[in-house]
């Protein structure tokens, strides 16, 4: 005759305090890894918006102070109408200033701000918790 096991008495004081401790070492966790997930998605939006900055720093001080000094320096080389001296210099700088801002909106359109980890990693534990109160009703 098989022999019966006995269960041991657990008490349950004991055991609430377990489940307690779990759930918040658990949400302790889920929220270290929120934190960590949202530090990576600002920290790949400040090198855009940098990008992005650094564009239109160009695009202003390049074309205000760079342009002087090309435009005149133009000028007395080819004998370009001045106008159209100040038309090329501004423009070739604006071009590159523009083509800065362009790659810093690229890289801003790639960003994903979403914590997916952090969403899967609650989505498995509600199944878990869902699926053990299953086991526990039949």
């Amino acid at each position: 005759m098989p022999e019966k096991r006995k269960s041991p008495n657990r008490d349950p004081t004991a055991v609430l305090g377990a489940i307690a401790r779990d759930s918040a070492r658990l949400a302790g966790q889920h929220a270290d890894l929120l934190r960590r997930e949202l530090r990576e998605g600002l920290g790949e939006s400040g090198v855009a918006l940098a990008t992005m900055a650094t564009g239109a720093g160009l695009v202003a001080v390049g074309g205000v102070l760079g342009s002087l000094m090309l435009v005149h320096g133009l000028h007395r080389a080819s004998r370009v109408p001045l106008w159209g001296c100040y038309g090329l210099v501004g423009g070739l700088l604006a071009t590159a200033g523009v083509g800065l801002v362009g790659a810093g909106g690229r890289r801003v359109t790639n960003i994903d701000l979403v914590p997916r980890e952090t969403i899967a990693a609650l989505r498995d534990d509600f199944q878990w918790i869902t699926g053990q109160d299953e086991t526990r009703k039949s």
